[in-house]
């Protein structure tokens, strides 16, 4: 009969290496205890990485929706803050026309073309507001500036100004504006300031943009159109009549004329002005589109982080208690081997 046995040498491989690998493992779990995170991810969760990888992507996509939404929010609040502007702006010319439609004061009068002059200027610099490079106001086309300033030259070659000038001359001067019939023809009639102001003409001498609105993806299929440009219709009214109160001062026509002018002016800004609060509800629609959408990803961003945060956390308590395990094995085996190291047959001899 045979007893087997370890040789010396094997013995003390054996113990190092188990040594080494406890070391080892200590070393991680201090790592993980001080950082929170398993060290090896993958490792530890075995055929549930895939999980991990699939979550990981949802969340990255999450946050490409939040930084495309908050964007998309900036846009729509400067737009609103542009066509409150826009508002203000037109209101008080509005109610200056509707005054002198009534009256023929002309200290009343005398102050609606600067007024007018200087709205004009208000609402063109307002619908040319950009965000990061982008006109608002210039659906498609937004890489240029919509509305082109009243004194700058435009598509047709000849300034905004000018292009109004040159309708009242053709169509015999101030000096022919007497009656209100004459007025209504200037503003009526062929080739007349209304046709000058019209949807196929607007862009000869006003409009660089384009009235096809933009289409934001908000998030999924879920799509939102900006749904305002600087030549849609209320714009245009809000533009000729504040064009026609700025190139008829009250003192180059007749009272009758004057009276009949501010009228129809005053009827063009109430008709735009209406529109404008039409379109900035229609904009309140797609901020509350974009808020329910944020909100939806922001708690869908805290479901999906939380099971990431539970697969890749490590359990400190579990962590902790196979750290204590593995310190008090590495001391027993080293006390083993301290013991074996000291026995020698010479001690007993």
């Amino acid at each position: 009969m045979s007893i087997a046995t370890v040789s010396a040498l094997s013995m003390a491989r054996y113990t190092r290496n188990n040594v080494r690998l406890m070391q080892s493992e200590m070393q991680t779990l201090q790592l993980e205890m001080s950082n929170g995170l398993k060290v090896d991810i993958a490792g530890s969760n075995g055929s549930r990485t895939a999980s991990l990888l699939e979550l990981r992507n949802v969340r990255n996509e999450v946050a490409q929706f939040k930084d495309n939404l908050v964007g998309q929010s900036t846009r729509l609040s400067l737009m609103q803050d542009a066509l409150d502007e826009v508002r203000k702006s037109t209101e008080e010319v509005r109610n200056l026309a509707l005054t002198a439609s009534g009256t023929s004061s002309d200290i009343a009068n005398a102050t609606i073309a600067e007024a007018a002059q200087n709205a004009m200027k208000t609402v063109v610099n307002m619908l040319n507001s950009s965000q990061s490079g982008r006109f608002l106001f210039a659906g498609t086309k937004f890489d240029q500036q919509p509305l082109v300033q009243p004194d700058a030259v435009g598509p047709s070659g000849v300034t905004p100004t000018q292009a109004v000038s040159d309708v009242i001359t053709s169509a015999g001067g101030l000096a022919s504006l007497t009656t209100a019939a004459d007025v209504d023809a200037l503003i009526d009639g062929p080739g007349g300031l209304a046709t000058l102001f019209s949807a196929a003409n607007y862009g000869d001498n006003f409009f660089n943009g384009a009235t096809t609105p933009v289409v934001g993806r908000v998030e999924g299929d879920i799509t939102i159109a900006y749904e305002a440009t600087a030549g849609d219709q209320p714009v245009r009214d809000i533009m000729q009549g504040l064009y026609m109160l700025a190139a008829v001062p009250s003192d180059s026509v007749t009272p009758a004329a004057y009276q009949q002018l501010a009228k129809r002016s005053w009827e063009l800004l109430e008709r735009g002005l209406g529109g404008v609060v039409n379109t900035q509800g229609i904009l309140g629609q797609s901020e509350q589109t974009v808020k329910a959408a944020q909100d939806r990803l922001a708690v869908q961003d805290t479901l999906v982080s939380k099971q990431i945060v539970k697969m890749e956390e490590a359990d400190i308590y579990t962590t902790s208690l196979r750290l204590d395990t593995l310190k008090t094995q590495l001391e027993a085996t080293f006390k083993v081997t301290a013991s074996l190291q000291g026995l020698s047959l010479i001690n007993y001899l």
